[in-house]
């Protein structure tokens, strides 16, 4: 109804008007959400209000027809047809089923349920809370009144428009009707575009929306009309509001504009770029006041910032894009039947190089190019639904390219062979894909605890997690919690600064901790300023200070929370070094470079004669300078310390205490988990060292209070 009263003038399909109303709707629900006041009343009356509206005005609004007229052949309708709607029982089905796949029972449903309860954003900062959430903002209505199953929907019905939408684009493209419905049986029978679009993710929804510009560029480009280029920039500004990567989108269709031009249109440009920015500026902003980093959680070197360590994006790159030891050779076989990159697009599309025979025709060689661009973000994330944004276009590819026997044999082979009992018969390895066909559970036949008891484990951890945890209790954990479950508030171990900070405190806690070495300057005693620890050569080491304790004679010099203290890198965290618990470490984060220092600034000049680093990076052969602020400038105190082993060597209580000071009463761990075993093992072994008690048990994930 939004779309068709922002479009009412402009002919476009059913399906566009969906893609620019979306975009409205997920606009307006971030600003409710903003204003604290995103309840089922306002959601309510949100949508009385669009009825009225699309009553008095929407309901004249002109349409192109979004549906082929029937194709020459019967034949080539009714096998399309009817892979379609079998899929689409079967989509229908498994999205009214409660939620069970991994991401969406966590992030994506975990988020959207607490903004559901709180009314509004929470005001925690983290790598998923960061990110923008376009198609999340269009769960929470629906989660409001339906719950899981309501939002899984949603991202399911954006599926099911694709359909109707890739008929379109193929009509622009001046393709056969039999070669557009067979493109679609292809895209749409895909595993990993089943089980993506009737889950909780958000991939089916970005692939709807890459196409909705695609399809109206095309427009544009046909007509001159310029006023297509509103739409397709409101459609490309959420495909950044959908996920970062879909930025991607707005750059490629820039381009497509530009190079559609014998001159550049500044008009043009203008219209598309500024109606791009009307959707992703509320995500940039946010984010920027939140965070001094408009594109958080990522690109956190070019904007430092206290609340992501740029190492987290390194570690996190280096997992996503590995190809986990797949030669380049094998790749297309895996991601067509092996399964190795988390999900499969289906045994059909092993015959690809075939559609390179359609690079003969023009719409050949637009859908090649769209789909080698929209793939690009595949290398920097090798999960199969990556890849979704470009499987239309290799499937047009691909159907343009066969002669139609051959074609419809491939839509037979696809739609067979990608079916959940017929995928099992040849491929008996566990694949990420749709498994059955869960009916009683999506008419709640079989009540919904049930069904997630009998497939879910992570939904008996979340229900213990709530269960034995008091309301409101943080949890700090090592291992990830089907949030969507729960309402208690939960830190995993990489989410942001904190989190990392904590969990190197604790997993340098558990026995042997590493040694730690007390780095002493001694100086004639004088006033100072401020000092300086410097390091003077570039090392492969990381750069680590549990404390740093200051003294004048014998007395120790208590810290003063109005000291200034600076660092190069990692300026955020030096207060760990001075906040008198040795199980709290400043890091570099990267490999020591020449020059690297921390600093203290004093509110007043001190009378300081020496100066205590305690460090397990001193073990090793690094120098350190030791500088003092003076009335004419900094002077170097001494560059050879002396380095001696520190007596202090159970670090267990220090390292739960730390975790509680940052506000977390549990520790949630797991003990089969090679990195983490064994501190959860530890921590059952050795409660009284650690000050915690256990609270809950499950398989093997333990849940620690901490006292």
């Amino acid at each position: 109804m939004l779309g068709s009263l922002f479009l009412r003038r402009l002919p476009v399909p059913g399906t566009v008007t969906l893609a620019i109303g979306a975009a409205a709707e997920s606009t307006i629900v971030f600003l409710m959400l903003v204003c604290g006041v995103a309840s089922r009343v306002n959601f309510l009356l949100l949508g009385a209000i669009t009825l009225a509206l699309f009553w008095r005005f929407g309901r004249g609004a002109l349409r192109i027809k979004d549906s082929l007229s029937p194709p020459a052949d019967r034949a080539s309708l009714y096998l399309a047809g009817g892979v379609l709607a079998v899929y689409t029982a079967l989509y229908l089905i498994n999205a009214l089923a409660p939620e069970l796949e991994p991401d969406a029972r966590g992030y994506h449903l975990g988020l959207t349920a607490e903004y559901v309860r709180l009314h509004h954003f929470p005001h925690r900062i983290g790598f998923f809370e960061m990110a923008p959430q376009g198609l999340e903002m269009l769960f929470v209505p629906a989660f409001a009144f339906g719950r899981h199953s309501a939002a899984r929907l949603v991202n399911c019905a954006f599926l099911l428009a694709t359909v109707p939408l890739l008929l379109s684009i193929a009509r622009r493209l001046r393709l056969p009707q039999f070669v557009a419905l067979a493109a679609a049986a292809l895209y749409f029978c895909s595993p990993i575009v089943g089980i993506s679009g009737t889950s909780a993710y958000t991939d089916a929804g970005a692939v709807f929306f890459a196409l909705a510009v695609f399809y109206l560029l095309l427009v544009w480009r046909d007509t001159g009309d310029l006023r297509y280029l509103v739409p397709a920039g409101i459609a490309a500004g959420f495909c950044y509001a959908i996920k970062i990567p879909g930025g991607l989108v707005i750059i490629l269709a820039l381009v497509f504009v530009a190079a559609s031009l014998r001159h550049l249109g500044i008009r043009e440009i203008a219209l598309f770029g500024g109606a791009a920015v009307l959707i992703v500026a509320p995500w940039l902003v946010r984010d920027f006041i939140m965070t001094g980093n408009p594109v958080a959680p990522l690109f956190n070197k070019f904007f430092p910032n206290p609340y992501f360590h740029p190492s987290m994006e390194k570690d996190l790159a280096a997992s996503l894009g590995s190809f986990w030891g797949v030669p380049p050779w094998r790749v297309p076989y895996e991601l067509a039947v092996g399964g190795t990159f988390s999900g499969v697009i289906g045994p059909v599309f092993l015959a690809l190089p075939f559609g390179l025979w359609a690079l003969r025709k023009a719409a050949g060689r637009v859908c090649w190019i769209a789909a080698a661009l929209l793939a690009l973000p595949w290398f920097w994330n090798t999960g199969a639904r990556f890849l979704m944004p470009a499987l239309p276009f290799l499937a047009l590819a691909l159907a343009m390219a066969l002669p139609r026997p051959a074609l419809w044999a491939c839509v037979a082979v696809q739609a067979i062979g990608s079916w959940p009992q017929v995928f099992a018969l040849y491929h008996p390895q566990y694949v990420w894909r749709l498994e059955r066909i869960p009916w009683r559970a999506a008419l709640r036949i079989q009540p919904e605890q049930d069904y997630l008891h009998s497939l879910l484990p992570a939904y008996d951890l979340a229900r213990m997690v709530q269960e034995r945890t008091a309301p409101g209790a943080r949890i700090f954990s090592f291992v990830s919690v089907a949030t969507a479950y729960t309402d208690r508030q939960i830190l995993e171990y990489w989410h942001s600064a904190l989190a990392e900070n904590l969990f190197s405190t604790l997993r340098a806690a558990v026995p042997p901790s590493p040694p730690l070495i007390d780095v002493t300057g001694h100086w004639t005693p004088r006033p100072l300023s401020g000092l300086r620890i410097r390091v003077p050569e570039n090392s492969p080491l990381e750069w680590f200070i549990a404390e740093i304790r200051l003294y004048s004679g014998a007395t120790l010099v208590a810290a003063d929370p109005q000291w200034q203290l600076r660092a190069w890198p990692n300026d955020w965290d030096l207060p760990l070094a001075f906040d008198g618990n040795p199980a709290t470490y400043w890091r570099s984060w990267e490999p020591i470079r020449q020059g690297m220092f921390v600093e203290v600034d004093f509110e007043r000049p001190q009378m300081l004669s020496g100066a205590v680093m305690t460090s397990p990076t001193a073990i090793y052969p690094v120098p350190f300078d030791f500088y003092g602020l003076e009335r004419d400038g900094w002077h170097l105190l001494t560059d050879r310390p002396d380095k001696s082993p520190n007596p202090l060597q159970d670090l267990r209580l220090a390292a739960t205490s730390a975790v509680r000071h940052a506000g977390f009463g549990y520790i949630l761990a797991d003990n089969r988990v090679s990195d983490k075993r064994s501190l959860a093992a530890d921590l059952a072994a050795h409660p009284a060292e650690w000050g915690v008690e256990l609270a809950g048990e499950t398989d093997s994930i333990m849940l620690f209070h901490i006292k």
